[in-house]
């Protein structure tokens, strides 16, 4: 019998290349993703916080915003706390793929991710590809990911994405045994690329349930983190509700099965 997931918002758990080198209240407008269970609430939510997210109409279409490989330390880039800071201050939330290693060398950035109401999933627990790896060694490190963010959020991680989406028969057999969502996307060059073809790359075509795939402040070497008000905005212009994977998976009705790959939804 398929194992099957339904990917809750409660449920806490991102690459293409590049690296890091080491709950609600009664706020309505402060309600966190940890708060959202049913596509009911995220649309009442919607309904009632829109115009003061900027809109000039209620959003009807859905997109979520995504970050590989992460945490990063405190850099010259801001690392992923500055991160953290300008999606708070964008009203996002986030889903961060994260790496084993660098939880483990940046847990106060892991934890800062988790306690700002983002996700954190499952990135494995280096920047190898691992298409072409063996089931053992695809295991060792998923396992070894899946615990390091286990020991931040208390439970483990539910969604996977492929170190440079590279996959394999290995990969995906390993996933549906660990009970992990694969999960893909639409790519951003922005290791390191320019601003113009950053913001450009995301807002030239996005699509109702595309899941965007960015980086980390210190892999993009800054780039993302500064152009992340344009392409916030730009993106809330044409009418999308930004938000994490999980809460895009319950909007759109998906129930996600195991072992399985999703590049959209």
């Amino acid at each position: 019998m398929k194992k099957i997931i339904i990917i809750a918002a409660g449920v806490l758990m991102t690459s293409i290349i590049g690296g890091c080198a080491n709950t609600g209240n009664n706020n309505n407008d402060e309600k966190t993703i940890n708060n959202f269970s049913t596509k009911t609430e995220i649309e009442e939510y919607i309904s009632v916080n829109w115009r003061n997210y900027g809109y000039s109409e209620k959003p009807i279409k859905y997109i979520a915003i995504s970050f590989d490989d992460g945490p990063c330390d405190s850099s010259a880039y801001g690392g992923t706390k500055a991160m953290l800071a300008a999606l708070k201050k964008a009203k996002v939330r986030a889903t961060f793929f994260v790496i084993g290693g660098n939880v483990l060398n940046n847990r106060s950035a892991a934890q800062a991710i988790f306690d700002e109401g983002h996700e954190l999933g499952n990135h494995s627990n280096g920047y190898s590809s691992l298409g072409s790896a063996s089931i053992e060694a695809i295991t060792s490190s998923l396992s070894a990911a899946s615990k390091v963010i286990n020991e931040i959020t208390g439970s483990n991680p539910r969604l996977f994405r492929a170190p440079n989406l590279n996959h394999g028969e290995n990969l995906n057999q390993v996933c549906k045994n660990l009970g992990l969502v694969l999960i893909d996307g639409s790519a951003h060059n922005d290791w390191p690329g320019s601003s113009p073809a950053i913001k450009n790359s995301v807002l030239a075509n996005p699509r109702d349930g595309d899941i965007i795939i960015l980086h980390d402040n210190n892999t993009s070497q800054g780039n993302t983190m500064k152009d992340l008000p344009e392409i916030i905005a730009g993106l809330r212009s044409k009418g999308f509700w930004i938000m994490t994977v999980s809460e895009l998976a319950i909007i759109k009705n998906k129930t996600l099965e195991t072992g399985m790959r999703y590049g959209a939804l």
